[in-house]
């Protein structure tokens, strides 16, 4: 079945702006696919299901903890601004969102994409850890606004000076000033352009059979470990490669 339909959800107002955003810039993407924004909650709320409450969804996705001993790849928040952060399991959260969605709407032709402002992480076994996720592809797909912020590492030598801050006699805000260019932050206006190369690859998940990510760099649905790769793959140079671009005009076809 061709995917037609790409409905994208705004979890709160801060991302409602961006929705709409990104909407605008995948109607140019992808004239040949319905792109249309959705009240997050009017929605939710006319297809939750009794025993799914809110305040219960929460107590069982999410829970208060310290930073520092439960993430494995929060790097980039300051000591100040994050020292307890609530974090959400994406493949539950996933799970949860894909019970209350009309069922009418969950062939294959329609791709439901959610904009999260919660940080949306995944447990690895391996290391025992959860790990910032950006996106979570699948039915509904989900992009995490916080964990793009927070998952890529930022430059090598933010780190660096940020270790050697006090001998250097220079602040955080100082360094944080210094790399401003080399990574994307909370109301910054690349956001809207990461936020879109994230829907792509939730698009090419579809139009791949579940491969949404390309080892060719560059290409915008490089799976960038780095933030100087986000930016440099989705607002520097954001393009296709050869073989996705071929992907895409016979899905247009």
């Amino acid at each position: 079945m061709k995917l037609s339909y790409v409905h994208l959800y705004s979890s709160l107002l801060s991302t409602s702006f961006l929705a709409k955003k990104v909407s605008t810039y995948l109607h140019e993407f992808i004239p040949f696919i319905d792109v249309d924004v959705r009240s997050f909650t009017n929605y939710f709320r006319k297809n939750m299901i009794e025993e799914d409450i809110e305040d219960n969804m929460m107590i069982q996705l999410s829970h208060e903890v310290n930073a520092n001993t439960s993430l494995g790849e929060l790097q980039n928040s300051s000591d100040d601004t994050c020292q307890k952060m609530m974090i959400i399991d994406g493949f539950y959260l996933q799970r949860i969102y894909s019970r209350i969605m009309d069922k009418n709407e969950m062939q294959l032709e329609h791709l439901h994409l959610i904009f999260e402002d919660n940080l949306v992480c995944t447990y690895d076994e391996n290391d025992k850890r959860y790990h910032a996720r950006p996106i979570i592809c699948g039915s509904p797909s989900i992009i995490s606004i916080s964990s793009i912020i927070e998952g890529p590492a930022k430059p090598k030598g933010y780190y660096f000076k940020q270790m050697l801050k006090d001998l250097l006699s220079i602040s955080s805000k100082e360094i944080e000033k210094e790399f401003a260019d080399n990574f994307v932050s909370y109301d910054d206006p690349r956001l809207i352009h990461v936020a879109t190369g994230y829907a792509i690859q939730a698009i090419f998940f579809f139009l791949t059979n579940g491969n949404p990510f390309c080892s060719q760099y560059p290409c915008r649905l490089f799976n960038s470990h780095w933030q100087e790769e986000l930016i440099y793959t989705q607002v520097i140079n954001p393009v296709l490669c050869k073989e996705h671009l071929r992907i895409l005009a016979e899905a247009g076809e």
